[in-house]
């Protein structure tokens, strides 16, 4: 688990968080979570009762997996990588380059991303020597860093129209506002 979720219901919400497509049966969830059957009985049907987890039924065993098709679940899976990149540090580093608009987009934005999806961000400003890079590790995800000056961003917005359309539509501005162009 990462670090900073110590609560262990926030580790059991965390682990559907992070692995959204994968199906878990009671015992085994309890012991990737850390904590005793009976606790994971009590979080899974906190979470079933919430719709963040639906449950499916094989034999004996109740397996559980993240709704995916819930808004809220999605919204909650945004919030926790939100803060996930806001605990790396990268906010402050992208302030002293004097960045003006840093926009969140594609899975990680929408909450459909798994822990193999790569976090799609665009960077606006004056420099083009930034170099995102070392907060993969502290992210624990392949970062892919789209960096433009406003001019270069202008000119996509007509070449690329698709690109700029989803980033425009989805993204999550972080630093600075959606870089419309008129």
């Amino acid at each position: 688990m990462k670090k900073g979720y110590n609560s262990p219901f926030l580790k059991a919400v965390r682990y559907f968080v992070d692995s959204p497509y994968d199906e878990i049966y009671l015992r085994e969830f309890g012991r990737k979570v850390g904590i005793s059957p009976n606790s994971a009985q009590r979080f899974l049907n906190l979470l079933l009762n919430e719709g963040f987890i639906v449950e499916s039924k094989r034999g004996n065993l109740r397996y559980f997996k993240a709704n995916i098709d819930s808004v809220s679940f999605r919204q909650l899976k945004i919030l926790f990588s939100l803060r996930t990149i806001e605990n790396s540090g990268m906010f402050g580093y992208l302030k002293g380059k004097n960045v003006s608009s840093f926009i969140l987009f594609g899975s990680v934005a929408k909450g459909l991303d798994s822990r193999e999806s790569d976090i799609d961000v665009v960077c606006l400003g004056p420099e083009k020597n930034i170099d995102l890079h070392v907060f993969e590790k502290k992210l624990d995800r392949e970062l892919q860093i789209h960096l433009f000056t406003w001019a270069e961003w202008k000119k996509q917005a007509k070449q690329n129209r698709a690109f700029y359309l989803d980033v425009i539509k989805d993204g999550i501005p972080l630093i600075g506002e959606k870089p419309f162009v008129d």
